[in-house]
């Protein structure tokens, strides 16, 4: 069943499509709200935040809206909001800046803050060129570094051919590429 289909039956109050729907976008919420808050049973209330604010605004969704996309935005910006409300006093009024105190927490060596600074900069520009990419390109490496999806499995869901994944992920690796060899030229 296609996300048109999916969405079409879910507005006619089909539990079976809802459910359909949240077995195809499961790992995209969870993984995007973990990465943001870091930690599972917060991950799993935002979860199950998202899929209700989907199905509460199924209405809402244009058929030529890319749903993957729309389901990884309101997955983020609930994460965000969870964030802002669980330590207002520690968030930035900046999202990218909340995504990245919390994405990269594990990464960053804690007796360095030269090194800290630096590498949570270096994070944020890579956010930030990444959505710079087009939407295809975007769309098809969220799910593959972000969402942990295989070429095949991609595939599947998007209903494309291997080869077809295969070159956009290319193509956003090497555009992400060219964009950060301009971004460390020009800041250098």
């Amino acid at each position: 069943m296609t996300d048109s289909q999916l969405i079409e039956q879910i507005r006619e109050n089909n539990d079976l499509a809802f459910r359909a729907l949240i077995n195809k976008y499961k790992n995209l919420v969870y993984n995007t709200a973990f990465r943001l808050v870091r930690n599972s049973e917060d991950a799993e209330d935002i979860f199950q935040d998202v899929f209700l604010e989907i199905y509460k605004s199924c209405d809402a969704v244009r058929f030529e809206e890319d749903l993957t996309m729309w389901i990884y935005k309101i997955a983020y910006n609930k994460s965000i909001s969870f964030l802002r409300r669980k330590n207002p006093a520690k968030v930035s009024k900046n999202d990218d800046d909340i995504a990245d105190n919390q994405l990269n927490d594990n990464l960053i060596e804690k007796n360095n803050p030269a090194k800290q600074l630096e590498q949570k900069e270096n994070i944020s520009t890579l956010y930030q060129l990444i959505d710079q990419l087009p939407e295809n390109q975007k769309k098809i490496l969220l799910l593959h570094k972000f969402e942990g999806l295989s070429q095949k499995e991609i595939c599947e869901q998007l209903g494309m051919s291997e080869h077809s994944v295969e070159s956009l992920i290319y193509r956003a690796r090497k555009n992400l590429k060219l964009k950060l060899i301009a971004y460390f030229k020009l800041n250098s």
